[in-house]
């Protein structure tokens, strides 16, 4: 998978703070009594911020101007004063950062240094394969894993089989792992843990899928966690709606928010969308035209493997739509 173009902001920002713990802890605010660590964002709330440390002490801090966007999941610099009061300095180098469609049509912060993408569908209701798609361009972009849930598998029965096997053959055959669940069944619930184990995943979806039970079941004592971040940021129960990281008891953390399971992912370019589709890739650089739009022009690969039978007829037409989308969005 490609790694993520940086923007030339993002390049300044990063170069900025190379050693900036090392040169904070040696500057005149260190040396007046505050104490400057690395810490872990585990829930941010406008420009507040609950900071986790090495040592797993939690921070509630203020952010410092001029640092940019901070998301759930930054690895950042603070510096806490004698009365245990934090500032957020500086932004470490991000591995990636997850971004949506935000207001005007602009990129919106989502949550940063993530190791895996869970794309949660359910047997009810069905299954939104352009939506899947739109997930898995994000996941191939950052880059992180890809993970598809499909939950509620209580539900299946005749009707709804086909779309669901449907479903299933297509992402296993381009290589992407699903796991069916069921809370109802207790199905599929130790393997989801297993695969969330050492890394940090987000749970994605539209609503209703069931995601809110799959976070209660793998945190239950979530109510509990909630309130000891809502006791550091001062901000009360409503901090629930907020964006916040959780170490999941087997090992490895979850991202959750309201805002974070349910959004569309943000595609920078034509080759944002080209990278996302994995099993397009051998057919690109291959047709006639050196600019084809892989649509009606003579010579096309794409179009000849789909005609062979070695694409999938929903994947290609997902493919063709995001970029009709992107060219829309650029009017």
């Amino acid at each position: 998978m490609a790694k993520r173009r940086l923007t030339d902001q993002q390049k300044r920002r990063i170069a900025s703070n190379k050693n900036s713990l090392s040169k904070l802890q040696n500057s005149k605010d260190a040396s007046s009594g505050n104490r400057v660590f690395n810490g872990l964002v585990v829930s941010h709330h406008g420009r507040k911020l609950v900071v986790e440390t090495e040592d797993n002490k939690r921070y509630d801090c203020k952010l410092r101007q001029n640092l940019g966007d901070i998301a759930c999941g930054d690895s950042v610099v603070i510096q806490i004063d004698k009365k245990d009061h934090g500032v957020v300095v500086a932004v470490n180098e991000r591995k990636n950062l997850l971004e949506k469609t935000g207001f005007a049509g602009l990129a919106k912060t989502v949550a940063a240094n993530i190791g895996q993408v869970v794309i949660v569908c359910s047997v009810e209701p069905e299954p939104n394969d352009y939506l899947i798609d739109r997930y898995l361009t994000a996941a191939e972009n950052l880059p992180a894993e890809a993970l598809i849930v499909i939950n509620k598998i209580d539900l299946l029965n005749n009707e709804n089989k086909l779309v669901i096997d449907t479903i299933k053959e297509t992402y296993k055959n381009i290589g992407y792992r699903l796991i069916e669940t069921s809370i109802k069944k207790d199905a599929g619930l130790n393997e989801l843990k297993e695969a969330l184990q050492n890394t940090t995943s987000i749970l994605v979806g539209l609503s209703g899928v069931g995601k809110s039970s799959l976070v209660k079941m793998l945190l239950p004592d979530i109510d509990i966690r909630i309130g000891e971040i809502s006791t550091a940021s001062k901000e009360g129960k409503h901090t629930t709606t907020v964006s916040s990281l959780y170490h999941l008891p087997d090992g490895g953390a979850l991202i959750d928010s309201p805002g974070v399971r349910d959004f569309t992912p943000w595609n920078r370019d034509k080759e944002d969308i080209v990278n996302g589709f994995i099993e397009l890739k051998p057919y690109q650089g291959h047709c006639k035209f050196s600019n084809c739009t892989h649509t009606t022009e003579p010579g096309c690969a794409i179009t000849e493997a789909l005609e062979k039978g070695e694409l999938s007829q929903q994947r290609v037409n997902s493919f063709k739509k995001m970029l009709e989308d992107l060219e829309d969005q650029s009017r």
